[in-house]
């Protein structure tokens, strides 16, 4: 979430720098889809689809339904969908039903996950075969 100095510069709590961020506040409904470069924080409702290169968070007050394509999720709400991000971390008290598909999953004490996940394997990771070396038979003794 943004927070602004006395300057009005935009700040994100001194954890480092955020950069630009659309906020979706507590008491919103929107309905569509969500295209973005930026951090992306909702604390009200929607419904549909978010694509984003950065970082998408829902908030303790905000719920998601629909499907989140982005670099990070971080959620202190609730999400139902499917979501496909590199890093998907379910804080205290929140929630996700449905699907995951993510390279890191972190859920922290008390954070809620009902559905199905699957790694993201990267071209790096995949699993290749190998050719079994053949055994010794009674012949060869």
């Amino acid at each position: 979430m943004a927070i602004f100095t006395n300057d009005n510069k935009q700040s994100n709590g001194g954890t480092g720098k955020m950069g630009p961020a659309t906020i979706i506040a507590q008491g919103t409904k929107l309905k569509g889809e969500i295209n973005t470069d930026c951090h992306l924080h909702i604390d009200g409702e929607f419904e549909g689809n978010i694509n984003s290169k950065n970082t998408v968070m829902i908030g303790k007050s905000g719920f998601v339904t629909g499907e989140i394509y982005a670099q990070k999720l971080i959620v202190s709400g609730k999400f139902n969908g499917t979501t496909e991000s590199e890093v998907v971390e379910i804080l205290p008290l929140g929630y996700i039903d449905g699907k995951i598909i993510t390279s890191e999953l972190v859920i922290e004490r008390k954070g809620i996950f009902m559905g199905e996940s699957k790694t993201k394997q990267s071209s790096t990771d995949k699993i290749h075969k190998t050719t079994p070396i053949n055994k010794p038979t009674n012949d060869t003794i």
